[in-house]
């Protein structure tokens, strides 16, 4: 029983964010990857800048294998296809990475892209609270994700 109640606490404590998500963060898979999961034709098309098969790949996964929705790597592809794919689909791509999130909030890919969107929408603040989200996770400033959004939160404000 306190084994539970300390999980429940430790648990909300980090979705509350008052503690950094470092432990347990593992490393994703660039977008463009070849990797060796469900998402090796996606990542392809990505590859290739091709978002609309992207989007096709995406969608019969999700129809062929319905708990992939279930996946934070597969919100992550689906914003990044969506934010791709034109400003109409910014919204749904920002929900996305969002689901991305809530299922794991230590998927600092999602959260740098999440932060591009936001910069897309010119809301640096809130692509900024995703580069401090980004540190909290990375334990530093040297990590990929964090370095590109902080050249993106730089360009779009004119200081790179």
């Amino acid at each position: 029983m306190r084994a539970v109640m300390k999980r429940v606490l430790c648990a909300w404590v980090i979705a509350a964010g008052l503690l950094p998500l470092t432990v347990g963060a593992e490393p994703r898979p660039d977008p463009y990857d070849s990797g060796t999961d469900d998402f090796v034709d996606t990542r392809r098309s990505l590859r290739d800048r091709d978002w609309t098969q992207a989007l096709a790949h995406l969608e019969t996964i999700s129809r062929q294998n319905p708990e992939v929705i279930d996946r934070s790597e597969y919100h992550n592809l689906m914003g990044y296809t969506l934010r791709h794919l034109g400003p109409d689909r910014l919204d749904k791509a920002i929900s996305h990475y969002q689901e991305a999130l809530r299922i794991d909030p230590t998927h600092i890919q999602a959260r740098e892209y999440l932060g591009q969107a936001y910069l897309t929408m010119n809301r640096i603040d809130l692509a900024q609270e995703q580069l401090k989200r980004i540190e909290a996770t990375c334990l530093s400033q040297t990590c990929e994700p964090w370095q590109s959004l902080n050249q993106a939160i730089l360009a779009r404000q004119g200081r790179h």
